[in-house]
């Protein structure tokens, strides 16, 4: 299952958050945010999930995108992941698409989602999923409950 959220959060929630320490993970049940909390709280309304000990978020800033994967992880050291979410805080100059396949054997090149700044795209970790590079200051918020 995967969703949109079109401006699930603000332009003053996005520069809350543009304020955390880039490509550094936090714990979600040892750090009090409220935009975290506001996240997890419209997550409920589609996604069925628990908040684990390993639940984590981070403000990243990776211009080589990402390759096809399952949020379970690469060597599945993710197992535990129900819920993965991305939300664009900041736009770069060019890339930094996401797409989705339901096969990535059959359909290499995926499904582009279209969203924009201060959208949620969220998905369960059984998603195939991928972000292309990009060029500029591309920010993104992920979770990973």
């Amino acid at each position: 299952m995967r969703k949109i959220y079109r401006n699930c959060i603000t332009p003053e929630e996005a520069e809350l958050l543009l304020g955390i320490q880039r490509n550094k993970y936090f714990i979600i049940q040892k750090d009090n945010n409220v935009i975290v909390d506001k996240v997890i709280n419209v997550l409920k309304t589609d996604f069925d999930f628990e908040i684990s000990n390993y639940s984590k978020y981070r403000v990243e800033h990776r211009s080589s995108g990402h390759e096809w994967h399952k949020d379970t992880g690469s060597k599945d050291h993710m197992k535990w992941c129900q819920v993965g979410v991305s939300i664009l805080l900041k736009d770069g100059d060019g890339g930094g698409d996401t797409f989705y396949s339901d096969d990535i054997t059959e359909d290499p090149v995926g499904i582009k989602s279209d969203r924009n700044v201060y959208d949620m795209v969220a998905h369960t970790s059984d998603e195939w999923h991928m972000v292309t590079p990009h060029s500029g200051e591309r920010l993104v918020f992920l979770m990973f409950i």
